[in-house]
């Protein structure tokens, strides 16, 4: 594996490496600490989990593995349709812990599940022939560009959803539980909002590359430095996960950025007068 790449995808390697190793030991540390609630902390974990098997993903482009060796195209470590549900599930049953799955919530795995199963069956059985011909086509709900247009979709649909179940708690707990459950509540509120940002950099290279291959027949992946944005976003990404996990398992207090600049925004005015 080699290691310097050029400037912009030796940080691209670096970056994507350290998230994979934070979201694995969030997980892993998720997934291990009792908790009473641990339906949503199985979620959580799977989520960084996921993000960590997508990131290397990112790390085998990187590393032009599936070009030098086209047999591992689908590896199944490919999870960008999970992000989104999973993120909503661990966020609604932390809110709502005495929910229950009812028939109706089957939808929500039918995409995650189906690209892992498409992964898994075209790594174990397809030909190298058969993957290269057939695997990766436009139509493709699992990997593709229909598979482009359901991640951006469903990211940004479960993204709303958990934050309308955010505003909802935060409300709610304000007048009851004004300690370590609104604090959680609120830094899950961060979790969402500023995934949303970084999301809107992620898709906004995902579109822009489908325009300009799809439509103007112009590959920009020819052009230095435009993949390696697209390994970047999604490290960030990651890495934001990781370290509202860690902020979640330490239960440090929520303190807000905003207030926080205007107090010392009120405090250098007064000094200066």
């Amino acid at each position: 594996m080699k290691i310097y790449l050029g400037p912009l995808g030796t940080v691209s390697f670096l970056l994507l490496s350290a998230c994979i190793l934070l979201n694995v030991v969030v997980g892993i540390f998720f997934l291990l600490r009792k908790n009473d609630n641990k339906r949503a902390d199985y979620f959580f974990a799977t989520w960084q989990f996921a993000f960590a098997l997508t990131a290397a993903h990112e790390v085998l482009v990187l590393q032009d593995i599936y070009r030098e060796q086209p047999q591992y195209l689908f590896l199944p470590v490919y999870f960008t349709l999970s992000l989104g549900m999973l993120l909503f599930f661990s966020i609604k049953l932390r809110l709502f812990p005495a929910y229950k799955f009812v028939a109706s919530d089957v939808k929500h795995f039918l995409l995650p599940v189906g690209q892992f199963l498409y992964f898994l069956l075209l790594f174990t059985l397809a030909s190298t022939a058969f993957r290269q011909t057939v695997g990766r086509k436009f139509y493709s709900p699992f990997y593709g560009g229909l598979e482009m247009g359901f991640y951006i979709a469903t990211f940004y649909g479960y993204l709303f959803g958990a934050y309308r179940y955010l505003r909802y708690k935060v409300g709610s707990l304000r007048h009851t539980e004004p300690g370590w459950p609104l604090h959680e509540v609120l830094q899950l509120r961060r979790l969402i909002r500023v995934m949303l940002v970084l999301f809107w950099i992620n898709s906004a290279y995902i579109l822009a590359d489908f325009v300009m291959y799809e439509l103007l027949q112009l590959n920009m992946h020819n052009f230095r430095g435009f993949t390696r944005f697209g390994g970047l976003s999604f490290a960030v990404m990651a890495g934001w996960a990781g370290c509202m996990g860690v902020v979640l398992l330490l239960k440090r207090p929520y303190k807000s950025f905003s207030d926080g600049l205007l107090f010392q925004l009120k405090k250098y005015l007064r000094k200066s007068r």
